[in-house]
C-alpha cells in the first residue's frame, strides 16, 4: 500500500520515463526480480504511477523499484488502471491537494508467479480524500485484475467497503464524524463523474 499526497498544481514536468526497473535492495525481507515477471504474462504494474513523479529523476526512477510494482493483467493495466490514474492526475491538478492510497489486495489472490512466488492481486484499490474547503470529500474505487467494463465511474464504492476487505483504517487521524461521513459514501458526482 503507498500513500502520497499529490500537489500537481506545484509541481512541473520535466523528465521522461525510465523504464529502469530494478529489485529493491532496502527490502530487507527480500524484493521480486525481472526474472519473476519475465514470461509470466503479467505486466510490472506500477503503484505509485511514474508520471505522477515526473517532476524529478530521483522521484521517477524510484517508482520503478519492483517493490512499486505488482503482477497486472496487460488488459487491466493498460486499460481501465491506466484511466483511473489520468483522472487522479486531473482531480490533482483540478483540487488544491489530494491524499491518494493505493494497495492491492491479496486475500484469494490469482496464484503467484515466478521463483521469488510474487502473489498476482485478485483486486487492486485507490482511496483519494481531498481534504481542503469548501467541499471535503472521498472517493474510493476496487477494481479487479482484469481487462475493465465500462468506465472508472462503475468500480467506486465507499472507502468502508474498501476497509473491510482489507482490515485497513485509511484515515484513523481524521475526526471521527467527518471519517464516518466520508467513508460510508460514495458520492461520484461531488468528484465530477457520473454512475
Amino acid at each position: 500500500m503507498g500513500c502520497i499526497l499529490i500537489d500537481f498544481q506545484n509541481a512541473i514536468s520535466v523528465v521522461q520515463r525510465t523504464d529502469d526497473f530494478r529489485p529493491d535492495l532496502l527490502v530487507t525481507t527480500g524484493s521480486a526480480e525481472l526474472a519473476d515477471f519475465a514470461g509470466s504474462g503479467y505486466d510490472r504494474g506500477h503503484i505509485c504511477p511514474a508520471e505522477d513523479m515526473s517532476f524529478s529523476e530521483e522521484a521517477m526512477s524510484e517508482t520503478f523499484y519492483l517493490s512499486n510494482m505488482s503482477p497486472q493483467d496487460p488488459s487491466f493495466n493498460r486499460g481501465i488502471w491506466s484511466s483511473l490514474e489520468a483522472q487522479v492526475r486531473e482531480w490533482a491538478s483540478d483540487y488544491d491537494s489530494l491524499f491518494v492510497i493505493t494497495g492491492l489486495v491479496l486475500t484469494s489472490n490469482k496464484g503467484t508467479i515466478g521463483a521469488n512466488k510474487v502473489s498476482v492481486p485478485k483486486y487492486y484499490y485507490k482511496v483519494i480524500l481531498d481534504y481542503c474547503q469548501p467541499e471535503i470529500k472521498m472517493i474510493a474505487f476496487l477494481l479487479p485484475n482484469e481487462k475493465g467494463v465500462g468506465t472508472i465511474v462503475s468500480y467506486s464504492v465507499t472507502t468502508d467497503s474498501v476497509e473491510m476487505l482489507t482490515g485497513i483504517d485509511f484515515f484513523p487521524a481524521l475526526p471521527d464524524d467527518i471519517e464516518n461521513k466520508l467513508e460510508s459514501n460514495c458520492k461520484p458526482e461531488n468528484w465530477g463523474i457520473n454512475k
